[in-house]
């Protein structure tokens, strides 16, 4: 029965965010424990309470884009549309084009690619989000980009990633 309602969240979570979730199945399939812990993930990620969804997303998607899976920037870039995130926007951000987008949102960008990318600092990036939004609009973002990185790797991990082709994926937005 346990199995039955973790397949039934797993499908639920796929028509949310419009990829297919196999890597979750298997999870599910193989130990629902296994499953609570890998859901307990979403509480960490999903809530976006302190900071704009521009900023939210835009941390979510370069984490996803640095974590080379196909699959989970599509996913990203699903939720990003689905909160009103323009497309322009979404393709300038997988084509790492941040000349347009507002100094706030930019610096997101550039401390997610920074940090997860690169594995250094941007300190100037650090200020201006912290002016822009607050320390706990930092850690917020600070959340937002390192889960989306942390999910291809469990997938990659278990062999279910997929390489990203982000021209041919902004192509579609």
């Amino acid at each position: 029965m346990l199995k039955s309602i973790a397949r039934y969240l797993v499908n639920r979570a796929e028509k949310r965010i419009g990829v297919e979730l196999d890597y979750a199945h298997e999870i599910a399939k193989t130990d629902f424990g296994l499953m609570s812990r890998y859901g307990k993930i979403f509480g960490f990620l999903d809530p976006n309470k302190n900071v704009p969804a521009l900023a939210y997303h835009v941390a979510r998607i370069r984490g996803a884009v640095a974590a080379d899976c196909g699959t989970c920037v599509e996913a990203e870039v699903n939720l990003a549309k689905a909160s009103g995130i323009k497309p322009e926007t979404i393709r300038a951000l997988l084509l790492k084009d941040y000349a347009e987008l507002p100094k706030e949102i930019s610096a997101v960008a550039r401390l997610s690619d920074a940090v997860v990318s690169n594995g250094e600092d941007d300190s100037e990036a650090r200020a201006e989000i912290q002016r822009a939004f607050g320390n706990a609009g930092l850690i917020e973002i600070s959340y937002a980009m390192n889960g989306a990185a942390l999910l291809p790797g469990i997938k990659r991990a278990m062999g279910y990633a997929t390489q990203c082709n982000l021209s041919l994926l902004s192509g579609k937005i």
